[in-house]
């Protein structure tokens, strides 16, 4: 896909009125300051505490942000997929909507993907958060070396630069938690070449997270099973697509 987009800032949005102002002003600058044309896709997923009614005013000002409105709260990979569905650019840039990552800082994922690669992964250098996240974050990424063989510091990180034309191929299953992940493993499978560079995390910029961090385990474990099966069938020409 050749567009007159340069690059694709996708995000979801769900309850998040403290900071979605100021992390999509910020989003916009940059698009200033690196002198490219860029555009911003949010799927806001039902927000009930007046984030929908924000970016609808920010449209006023930013022609260049595009709002995926679901009515009722959908879940994340849902969000985050719309998003890149209705994605124009040449590259498609992944990021949570909280402030958590920087989004000038996908030169540094650029930089890797010229290299020759399709898809680039941030890792995290210090975690900003709980004990108890950075554990089960680590224990997540020693499983999916184990079940996909992929070899990766911080597979669920939400910071990812794609190829336009790879992101907007990747099926999303997952509903939460478990989708930065579900997108390297579906691009492992159909061929292509992934590699990580690492960036900043940072705290939220406002607002409480919506994990819970038992539960979110145990799906995300539940998930992976299942999406290594269908990996397997796929792998065994029992279905067509993955």
């Amino acid at each position: 896909m050749t567009s007159s987009i340069f690059l694709s800032i996708t995000a979801p949005c769900y309850n998040e009125h403290e900071s979605i102002e100021k992390v999509v002003s910020y989003w916009q600058s940059v698009f200033v300051d690196h002198g490219i044309r860029g555009e911003i896709v949010i799927g806001e997923d039902g927000s009930t505490d007046g984030s929908k009614e924000i970016l609808r005013r920010m449209q006023v000002d930013f022609p260049n942000l595009v709002v995926v409105d679901h009515p009722t709260n959908r879940g994340y990979g849902y969000a985050l997929a719309s998003a890149i569905a209705r994605s124009q650019g040449d590259y498609v840039l992944t990021i949570d909507s909280d402030g958590q990552f920087d989004a000038a800082e996908y030169t540094l994922l650029s930089a890797e993907m010229a290299k020759g690669v399709d898809v680039v992964t941030g890792y995290r250098h210090r975690k900003q958060d709980s004990v108890l996240r950075i554990v089960a974050d680590r224990g997540l990424n020693l499983i999916v070396r184990m079940l996909f063989r992929l070899s990766l510091r911080d597979t669920n990180c939400a910071l990812k630069l794609f190829k336009g034309d790879v992101a907007r191929r990747l099926t999303v299953e997952a509903r939460g938690y478990p989708t930065p992940t579900e997108l390297l493993v579906r691009a492992q499978t159909l061929g292509y070449r992934i590699s990580e560079t690492g960036i900043t995390h940072h705290e939220r910029a406002g607002g409480k997270t919506k994990l819970k961090a038992l539960r979110t385990s145990w799906q995300m474990l539940q998930f992976l099973v299942y999406l290594r099966y269908k990996q397997i069938l796929y792998r065994a020409n029992v279905i067509n697509s993955f």
